[in-house]
């Protein structure tokens, strides 16, 4: 007795789904593809629902991602716990692809609740699920849904959307790779949002890529350094050329804790005020698309007569055995005040400031006030 052949199912060649294929991975970095994508699955599985969900299996609850309904078929996240199809997590593997009779019968399913309750109502019977992705306590599964009277989903579905599902999953991770680098970023630059000190985030080329509050006042009013043709400029012309180049080199160094000590600068601030002292440190690299490669960051930390900085908490300080009254001199002149001003607001004589100014020299081999603001600025790390 001869044989009939059983074929396999036929598998659809990629040409026939690139579009497909193409609008998935495009929703990688476009959250607000990810309906649209549903859409053309629903109606590429000829499905009268299509969702891409959460459920956690333990106590049966689901968040819907995404969904795409037609006829009154949606709502089913509601009534996830009762839901027979997810009776066993063992059978939640990422990367499997199931129709919902290889979970349940359909004899046994029409005699539960959530059959009565939930599917007979909105006409659905056949269900066609892939695990995009599986944690300790649920997965995130891409299902499609079939009307009662429609053809179960078969073998040729099965191949398709085991297909289409390896491209679901690599969208997926990386737009989890990408929000999580980005929620991660946002809340490191909230911390400098809330510092009353200016940070401004530059690349090699000094493009201002992120500036805080106290940094964007600071460059609206010109106080030593300003926007020009999108870059960070020093505000005096006779200094963009150092400051320029500082950036340009520091921006390449692997910020490390045995990386070169930061580069500091002084600029000459707004007419009748001291100047800003800026401490330009090496922050790493990040891809720039428009440039297509990675290009090198810095971080301008400015300090000028406006920042104070506390003696009692500084290392400096410290390192080089300071006194309390030495400390507060040196402190206020790393602020850009004047011995004047200094004597009047510690009550003072000048003579006595230039008397501990000179045991600060001392103490740490430097021989001007610039040099010493520049030590300082290299050594404390309470700055930014």
């Amino acid at each position: 007795m001869a044989r009939t052949a059983v074929s396999a199912p036929e598998i659809p060649s990629p040409a026939a789904l690139a579009g497909l294929v193409r609008a998935i991975h495009a929703a990688g970095v476009d959250d607000e593809a990810w309906p649209e994508v549903l859409d053309r699955l629903r109606r590429h599985f000829d499905a009268q629902a299509v969702t891409l969900v959460h459920h956690e299996f333990l106590g049966g609850g689901e968040v819907t991602l995404y969904e795409s309904t037609t006829g009154g078929a949606g709502g089913l996240t509601e009534h996830a716990a009762p839901n027979p199809w997810f009776m066993s997590s063992c059978d939640y593997q990422p990367g499997r692809v199931m129709t919902g009779d290889e979970l349940i019968s359909t004899p046994a399913l029409r005699r539960t609740d959530f059959y009565r309750d939930v599917l007979q109502p909105r006409g659905l019977l056949h269900l066609l699920c892939g695990v995009v992705d599986q944690r300790q306590r649920g997965a995130h599964v891409l299902a499609a849904y079939r009307a009662e009277d429609a053809p179960a989903f078969g073998a040729s579905q099965k191949a398709e959307l085991a297909l289409l599902l390896e491209h679901v999953t690599l969208s997926m991770r990386s737009q989890w790779r990408w929000q999580e680098a980005h929620d991660l970023a946002h809340a490191l630059l909230r911390l400098s949002d809330q510092d009353a000190n200016p940070a401004i985030l530059v690349s090699a080329e000094a493009e201002p890529l992120h500036t805080n509050p106290a940094g964007s006042r600071l460059l609206e009013g010109r106080l030593g350094l300003r926007v020009d043709g999108g870059r960070v400029v020093a505000a005096n012309p006779l200094e963009r050329r150092l400051l320029a180049e500082t950036i340009a080199r520091v921006a390449q160094e692997a910020p490390s804790p045995e990386a070169t000590r930061p580069a500091v600068l002084t600029l000459a601030g707004a007419p009748d005020e001291p100047g800003i002292v800026v401490v330009v440190r090496p922050v790493g690299s990040v891809f720039r698309r428009h440039a297509g490669g990675t290009r090198g960051l810095a971080m301008l930390a400015v300090r000028g007569a406006q920042q104070r900085h506390d003696p009692a908490s500084c290392v400096f300080a410290r390192q080089f055995e300071l006194t309390a009254a030495q400390a507060r001199v040196s402190a206020q002149v790393f602020a850009g005040q004047s011995l004047a001003t200094i004597a009047r607001s510690l009550g003072l004589s000048e003579n006595t400031v230039r008397s501990h100014l000179k045991q600060v020299f001392q103490k740490t081999d430097t021989h001007s006030q610039m040099e010493l603001v520049h030590l300082h600025a290299r050594v404390c790390p309470t700055l930014p």
